[in-house]
């Protein structure tokens, strides 16, 4: 019995010794481990710049929305922390929340920069002068502006279709009502220019809020000519004629970041050449697109502007 017992026993370990090299050539496959996910999310967040949330805020207009949503989202997408605020006011609330640490970067339209911060300066179309003027004065308030956009958006003397007249000068002697937003009749570079520089008198003007109910009022007849942008999609819809400023009135109206120093010094060189690089990508038809959507289509702009983003690569 001891000799059957024996030989039974032998017989289930050669069973068993049989069995391992099933499963040695079955572990010799290569095997993908489990934990690839868990080492690039701790890739990433080690990866994502460290320091000072970034709080920009659009103007209270469609096309300034939609710059703010671009280059936050941007941001966001490379992995600063952004705080896109509720757009609200215009560049005199901008400038004065840039200076207070309220923001810590605006976008805004150089010359219009020029027109708040140094308005007795030479108006100018050259955008590298009129960056200068601006470069200096912002320096004054601990803030620098980055490279301009190639896209402008230049400010418009905007008539209907049907006037005859091609030039701001032709307009002199014609007894307009002007529609204009508040701004523009405290400003060098627009109703004051065209009293001092152009010598226009007008029959009558009318403070009108900034964006499409210009075009509205002037379309209906309530006014004669508006002071607009010229990226405006209306003027197309509508057969608008934007008038040549041919006495110069107007400075170059490139788009520009401008940053609070305490981001360059917290972020470095980095932040300001992602900044510049997506700057270099903003055209003038961009601009007039994203108007299309948001004032004529009704989109909102912060969808205009991720598909934008992404479209582009950026997102």
């Amino acid at each position: 019995m001891l000799l059957v017992l024996a030989a039974c026993g032998n017989g289930d370990d050669v069973d068993e010794v049989d069995d391992v090299p099933d499963e040695t050539e079955e572990t010799d496959e290569p095997v993908e481990e489990e934990p690839d996910e868990a080492p690039d999310d701790d890739a990433d967040d080690a990866a994502a710049p460290d320091g000072p949330t970034i709080t920009l805020r659009g103007q209270d207009f469609s096309e300034a929305i939609t710059l703010a949503e671009v280059y936050g989202q941007y941001l966001q997408g490379l992995g600063y922390d952004v705080d896109i605020m509720t757009p609200a006011g215009f560049r005199v609330e901008a400038i004065q929340d840039l200076e207070a640490g309220t923001l810590n970067m605006i976008v805004d339209y150089i010359g219009g920069s020029q027109a708040e911060l140094a308005p007795d300066a030479e108006p100018s179309g050259d955008p590298d002068e009129v960056m200068e003027i601006i470069t200096e004065a912002y320096a004054d308030m601990g803030a620098t502006p980055l490279d301009y956009t190639p896209a402008i958006d230049g400010d418009a003397f905007v008539v209907r279709g049907d006037l005859e007249a091609e030039t701001i000068s032709d307009v002199a002697d014609m007894d307009l009502v002007l529609g204009a937003s508040a701004q523009c009749f405290e400003r060098p570079q627009c109703f004051i220019g065209f009293e001092d520089v152009y010598g226009i008198e007008f029959a009558d003007t009318q403070t009108i809020e900034f964006g499409p109910i210009l075009g509205e009022s002037l379309d209906a007849g309530e006014v004669d000519a508006v002071v607009w942008n010229d990226t405006a999609p209306q003027i197309e819809e509508f057969g608008f004629k934007v008038l040549e400023d041919d006495l110069g009135l107007f400075p170059a109206q490139n788009i520009a970041p401008i940053l609070d120093d305490s981001l360059i010094d917290a972020y470095g060189q980095d932040l300001v050449d992602a900044i510049n690089e997506l700057s270099a990508m903003i055209t003038t038809d961009d601009l007039l697109a994203w108007n299309f959507e948001t004032d004529i289509e009704f989109r909102e702009s912060d969808d205009v502007a991720t598909e934008w983003l992404e479209a582009n690569g950026l997102l």
